[in-house]
């Protein structure tokens, strides 16, 4: 499989080279509710799934899935396809590379993906008027990249436990949004360290659902280091959220059902922490895009104080979880969430302010009494 410029879209050869994948086949995908589109830059095949209204004039909503989901996992979230077809609107969300069955692509980066990936779907679908875009977790740079790059197109952003590059982290003093894994999409296939680095991470991985639910060896061990209060967090969520909980369980494994370089080359530093593109950019050009954040001040994955910037810098609506960590404040109230997108939607914003900063304290402290007994 070459690109348009005939150089191979995985690259690599020689002794430390990670064989990929086999070639997906777009009928398992058809079999799953899914569409998918032979990309014209490269030849990839990537799947993609439509949620809610199938009217012609809904609203398009594109979600761009947390990091090991794929787009099927947003409609299964309780509530959100009935939610979409009483406010008459369409998801649109597709599956990043190696995740589902979209084909890998090495060393791919998050600011290039709106015109790589996501472009050609929206063209396939008939979408050319403006959108709604919302992320989660690996998800929200994605959405960020999105509003940069589509501009005054985007009518909302919604971000759910975001993080930001590490261009921007950096240049104003926030830690690394993401753990350094300390090898990139080069490194893991042409040198003994990066080699190995990349097969215990893949063989750490292989059973991604288990995260969720009583994770054992390596697994564990992997978790216990990089996010010490979230078993017990976990927990929690399985017993208070066991719908959702389930959705995401069936859809890791989903993600993994090729392999495990999905997982590989988005935790490659090169893709997940170096995004090629400026978060500050979004509203530069006066296109005043409103923006949601919800996020929490308990979370081990994506640093708060992300967050709490993201919310100070574009003066969003925002909501603060405690109690539930990470994954709860990714996937707990989806539709209220929704809600809140749908809400601020407004097609005539540039005749307004051109931010509202919104904290609303009801919520905030509805979602603090969960936590109680965590102290």
């Amino acid at each position: 499989m070459v690109n348009a410029d005939d150089k191979a879209v995985y690259p690599y050869t020689g002794f430390f080279a990670i064989t990929p994948p086999p070639p997906s086949d777009p009928s398992i995908i058809e079999v799953d509710g899914g569409k998918w589109i032979r990309l014209p830059s490269d030849g990839r095949l990537v799947e993609y799934f439509l949620h809610g209204s199938t009217k012609t004039d809904a609203a398009i909503l594109v979600d761009c899935p947390g990091g090991g989901c794929t787009g099927a996992l947003v409609g299964k979230l309780p509530g959100v396809a009935e939610w979409c077809e009483a406010h008459n609107v369409k998801i649109i969300s597709p599956s990043y590379p190696g995740f589902g069955h979209s084909e890998v692509r090495p060393g791919w980066t998050i600011g290039e993906w709106p015109k790589s990936d996501l472009e050609p779907i929206l063209e396939q679908e008939g979408v050319t008027d403006s959108f709604m875009v919302t992320g989660t977790s690996f998800g929200t740079p994605h959405a960020q990249a999105v509003a940069v790059y589509f501009g005054e197109r985007v009518k909302v952003l919604g971000l759910r436990v975001p993080y930001v590059g590490r261009h921007v982290s950096e240049d104003v003093g926030l830690p690394l949004g993401q753990a350094n894994m300390r090898y990139d999409s080069k490194s893991c296939n042409t040198n003994l360290i990066g080699h190995v680095i990349g097969k215990a991470f893949m063989s750490t991985v292989s059973d991604p659902a288990s995260f969720f639910d009583e994770p054992s060896g390596a697994s564990r061990a992997l978790i216990s280091c990089l996010q010490p209060k979230a078993l017990e967090q976990i927990k929690k969520l399985n017993n208070e959220h066991e719908d959702a909980m389930q959705c995401l369980k069936y859809d890791v494994n989903r993600g993994f059902v090729v392999s495990g370089q999905g997982w590989l080359y988005m935790c490659a530093t090169d893709t997940l922490l170096d995004h090629k593109f400026d978060v500050r950019d979004i509203n530069r050009d006066k296109t005043n895009i409103p923006v949601i954040v919800w996020y929490a001040e308990d979370d081990e994955d994506c640093p708060p104080s992300h967050g709490a910037w993201l919310v100070e810098e574009f003066e969003g609506k925002s909501r603060l979880f405690s109690g539930f960590g990470h994954v709860g404040a990714a996937f707990v109230d989806h539709v209220k969430f929704l809600d809140e997108a749908k809400e601020r939607e407004d097609p005539n914003r540039s005749n307004h302010p051109a931010k509202t900063h919104l904290i609303c304290e009801s919520v905030l402290m509805h979602v603090k009494d969960h936590s109680n007994d965590d102290g």
